[in-house]
């Protein structure tokens, strides 16, 4: 399992809990599959190398999730996808010891 790098800044800390408040885990990761970032998703919950995703890929994955968050924000929904492509693949690793998902 691979650590984040570097602390995440208070943004990138948002992201991360607002995608991942609890049992949303799990509903993100199947949204990623189903919209054919399968290959992405699994190398972020094996032990290997994390492969990247695009802020293009995730903002067709996941609109709804990323317009909330520039809403919240007041961020662009691209800026606010760009972030959650540079977080969201350290973050689902930490998340999931082993290849499981801990919520």
């Amino acid at each position: 399992m691979a650590a984040i790098e570097a602390p995440a800044t208070a943004l990138e800390q948002f992201l991360i809990a607002t995608l991942y408040d609890g049992s949303q885990v799990g509903a993100a990761v199947e949204q990623l599959r189903q919209a054919g970032l399968g290959d992405k998703v699994d190398s972020w919950l094996s032990t290997g190398e994390n492969l990247p995703v695009t802020a293009d890929e995730l903002s067709k994955a996941l609109s709804e999730t990323v317009g909330r968050i520039a809403t919240l924000t007041g961020l662009g929904a691209d800026e606010v996808a760009q972030k959650i492509a540079a977080v969201l693949p350290p973050a689902v690793d930490a998340v999931s010891p082993n290849g499981e998902l801990v919520a």
